[in-house]
């Protein structure tokens, strides 16, 4: 028998099983908080189409490659701007540890002396042309995920002109920088006030365990508000997305669950720096990228198929209450 005969088979036999069966049924006649009352098979039909349709991977590739080119000129412009504010006394500690994480060996001891080169001077220069070159790449980035996020769904979506599309790029990547910085601010800060609690006061291991959860829940809601933020004005839809959707609360999941997975892979058998050499750190952090980005795009389609799905409804509902007044 022919491997194509064996996979025929086995589809043929899960899709006639009860259990399926039964839970497609399930599906057709239920709904989910956040949906709208579309029915669970209908979203997900609707999203199937969609991915297929508008090929989320080559989607995903361009975003990826986008934010890639925005993280450097992002990077020299955060570390300028350090140099201006005495936010961590111990920094330089913190940070040449956070890249020995990342990128162990002489590849991390040349990227540190670079970062701190950067950290420890004052270059109004510097910051400009960096600012500059931040904000341009990275609102590129965002035009690569807005033109990801249009449909041809008129009903729902609209067009949007190039110069409101790049205003409104620039608008969502200080937004976006504002949550960033926010995020950052709240490591920092809030290693340095538990550092000087935990050394003052004694705390029993439960409060521990209890400021650990809590420092994750904030993590957790700050990937929240960052998609929610991207979804409710990246995308042109006639009514903005709600800022609690479905949509978000799958994609920061995922963007989580992705993020450990990804890390657990890389530090167990990843294998990019023995191959690569220090350029492996790159290919790790366009994979992880590319696969955010994927995740992204997913969380959109969910939104979108809700929105689409519910006009659709309208639009039906309507046209037959006006063939019932003829």
């Amino acid at each position: 028998m022919r491997p194509g005969e064996y996979i025929d088979r086995i589809t043929q036999y899960v899709t006639e099983h009860r259990w399926w069966v039964a839970t497609i049924n399930w599906a057709k006649t239920h709904s989910l908080p956040g949906f709208g009352r579309i029915p669970i098979y209908n979203l997900v039909l609707f999203i199937n189409r969609e991915t297929q349709d508008d090929a989320i991977v080559t989607r995903a590739n361009s975003m990826a490659f986008s934010y890639f080119l925005a993280i450097f000129p992002s990077i020299i412009v955060m570390f300028t701007l350090l140099a201006y504010t005495p936010l961590y006394e111990n920094f330089d500690v913190v940070l040449n540890d956070s890249i020995n994480r990342v990128m162990p060996g002489k590849a991390g001891e040349m990227l540190f002396k670079t970062v701190q080169d950067v950290a420890t001077r004052q270059r109004s220069g510097l910051l400009s042309f960096g600012f500059l070159l931040a904000i341009w790449f990275a609102s590129n980035g965002m035009l690569s995920m807005m033109d990801g996020f249009e449909k041809d769904h008129h009903v729902t979506f609209r067009k949007r002109s190039a110069m409101e599309k790049r205003l409104i790029a620039i608008q969502l990547t200080f937004l976006i920088g504002l949550v960033l910085v926010g995020a950052v601010i709240f490591v920092i800060l809030g290693n340095t006030i538990l550092s000087f609690v935990f050394e003052y006061v004694k705390v029993d291991l439960l409060t521990k365990i209890a400021v650990f959860f809590f420092r994750w829940i904030v993590v957790i809601l700050l990937f929240y508000a960052g998609f929610s933020t991207i979804y409710r004005y990246g995308a042109a839809t006639r009514r903005r997305i709600p800022f609690f959707n479905p949509g978000s609360m799958l994609a920061t999941f995922l963007s989580i669950l992705i993020s450990w997975g990804f890390s657990f892979y890389v530090d167990n058998f990843g294998s990019y720096n023995k191959l690569y050499g220090s350029i492996g750190t790159l290919i790790v952090l366009m994979v992880w990228m590319q696969l955010n980005c994927m995740i992204l795009l997913i969380g959109f389609e969910v939104n979108a198929g809700i929105a689409v799905l519910r006009d659709l409804r309208s639009m039906e509902k309507e046209a037959k209450e006006k063939a019932a007044q003829k």
